[in-house]
């Protein structure tokens, strides 16, 4: 065998070598190739399935503000100061207005720790 014969030899030994590398690779990549596929499908049936819940929400929060602006009508009708019921909340806004803290607000008025500090929050945001 001659030097070129030899030559000849690894450089076809090498190709093949590079060949079975380049078709492990082709199989690599279609494998992810796939996977990628499944993942944007999945993606997109939960991207249009929070679509959907957001939609759903929304029209509830369109609805449920429809009801309250028309219970604003009807209880702007109701004097709050004056009936008994809301007499101790009239009370708490009163004292938050003074400057009174949540806890002493609470005591003095028969409210909830949480009544007095959602009364105070409320003042707070009306200011």
């Amino acid at each position: 065998m001659t030097l070129v014969e030899t030559g000849l030899l690894a450089s076809l030994l090498i190709s093949l070598i590079a060949l079975v590398f380049a078709l492990i690779s082709l199989r690599r990549v279609r494998q992810q190739a796939r996977e990628t596929e499944k993942l944007i499908h999945k993606l997109m049936r939960d991207v249009a399935a929070s679509s959907s819940g957001s939609v759903g929400m929304g029209q509830r929060l369109l609805a449920m503000e429809k009801r309250l602006q028309s219970d604003v009508k009807k209880t702007e009708k109701i004097d709050y100061y004056n009936d008994d019921e809301f007499q101790p909340y009239s009370q708490a806004a009163q004292m938050f207005k003074m400057g009174m803290d949540c806890d002493e607000v609470a005591r003095r008025c028969g409210l909830s720790r949480a009544e007095a500090s959602l009364l105070e929050m409320m003042q707070k945001s009306s200011r």
